[in-house]
């Protein structure tokens, strides 16, 4: 009778030895690929947050000459307005004492970012020389947008990410659910699932980071989120109509979906404002497809879409930005999401005034330097586009910003 346990006994013990080395396997490069992707996302995170407050506020000449002339009933005013505008600020103050060499330096004290930030004129030529802003940050608040309850501060064990930042795993490896798991996962099924997961889910890891950005985007500028989700849709249904299949016509997709993510490094008062912007406003503002580029790059998934929503704002005759191309110079895709961009821009809700009809919008584009084939395919396939639904595969892409009914929200 022991003879006949023994075996029975030593394969089951050698099982849930190895299944616990591979769970622990998983365990360590799941933990190490979370802890990648949330500090390159709170790296991206801080240092946008961190430019559009000094772009916004710090360098304006307004700003410099309140503070010479010290009237802080003026400056108590401006630090209002930039933690309405910038919620995860908790705190700002300005304080004696030299300026930052930079535009502004970014430190860790304790839990808290540290953001210091110079006080300059409109050109950056002068800077006032005894003053500086400092502005507060909770870390633990960045955290959970990048990576809601993943990761938490911990100053004595925390593994260092970007800045210094001590963060470690909030969840154990030796919870309930794996010890369940160890128990009843056999070897085999555990070495398959560990062969699937590491070639199937890259996209996942891609994608975690990003979507932080996306959340914090929608948080922030909802007007933009919601134009994105419209452009992303009818761009869909011009590519179809292009013929466009397979990953060419969900790059298409994911590219128009995300070509204004760079406005989140463009301060709010710019992309609010209802009035005319003035030069330097304009010039900030034409800014954000190089963000856009600058941030899909920073994705292995993504940054082959770079160079389409770093192209979105070209003009036929080449008076567009950021590059001035012309023609056969802009890629298609980016052509495709000019047109849509345009047509939403017209037809779309916004805060500051009434959409206009369709068909007038249609008299606006075909007078404006866009790819007039394009043009053409919206104007003649208007009727089904109103009544165009998406494909499910789009539910897959960042469910935080995709409207759920795979529609525009403006067809009703």
């Amino acid at each position: 009778m022991k003879r006949k346990l023994f075996f029975p006994i030593i394969i089951t013990f050698s099982t849930i030895v190895v299944v616990a080395a591979f769970f622990w396997g998983l365990y360590v490069y799941v933990t190490d690929r979370n802890f990648q992707t949330t500090d390159h996302a709170l790296k991206n995170v801080i240092e946008l947050q961190a430019s559009a407050i000094y772009n916004g506020y710090f360098a304006w000449t307004t700003l410099y000459d309140t503070v010479l002339q010290g009237d802080f009933a003026k400056v108590a005013e401006l630090v209002e307005d930039i933690k309405e505008n910038f919620p995860l600020v908790d705190s700002l103050e300005f304080e004696r004492g030299l300026p930052p060499d930079e535009r502004y330096a970014i430190s860790l004290d304790g839990e808290l970012l540290r953001i210091e930030y110079s006080i300059q004129n409109d050109d950056g030529t002068a800077t006032v020389p005894d003053m500086f802003a400092v502005a507060i940050i909770q870390v633990q608040k960045l955290l959970e947008i990048v990576s809601p309850h993943a990761f938490k501060v911990d100053i004595a064990h925390g593994r260092k990410a970007s800045y210094g930042i001590p963060i470690s795993t909030s969840v154990g490896f030796f919870n309930p659910t794996n010890i369940v798991a160890i128990a009843l996962v056999s070897t085999l099924i555990a070495w398959l699932i560990l062969q699937r997961y590491a070639r199937r889910n890259e996209f996942f890891f891609d994608i975690r980071g990003l979507e932080s950005i996306i959340y914090l985007f929608e948080q922030t500028e909802k007007f933009s989120a919601s134009h994105s989700r419209n452009v992303a849709i009818f761009a869909l249904f011009i590519g179809k109509k292009l013929d466009f299949k397979g990953k060419r016509l969900r790059n298409l997709y994911v590219a128009a979906l995300l070509h204004d993510i760079g406005k989140i490094g463009v301060p709010t008062s710019i992309v609010v404002k209802t009035g005319k912007l003035d030069a330097k406003e304009y010039a900030q503002m034409k800014q954000h497809p190089v963000i856009s580029a600058r941030i899909l790059r920073g994705f292995r998934e993504f940054e082959h879409l770079g160079n389409i929503v770093l192209h979105h704002h070209e003009r036929e005759d080449g008076s567009g930005y950021p590059d001035g191309l012309r023609g056969e110079e802009i890629p298609l895709e980016s052509k495709i999401i000019a047109v849509v961009d345009v047509f939403e821009a017209l037809v779309g809700e916004r805060p500051y005034r009434n959409p206009i009809h369709p068909m007038s919008a249609f008299e606006k584009m075909r007078q404006m330097p866009l790819d007039q084939r394009i043009v053409g395919i919206l104007i003649d396939h208007y009727e089904e586009l109103r009544t165009f639904k998406a494909p499910r595969w789009v539910l897959s892409y960042s469910p935080w910003i995709i409207n759920a009914k795979g529609s525009s929200m403006w067809f009703q």
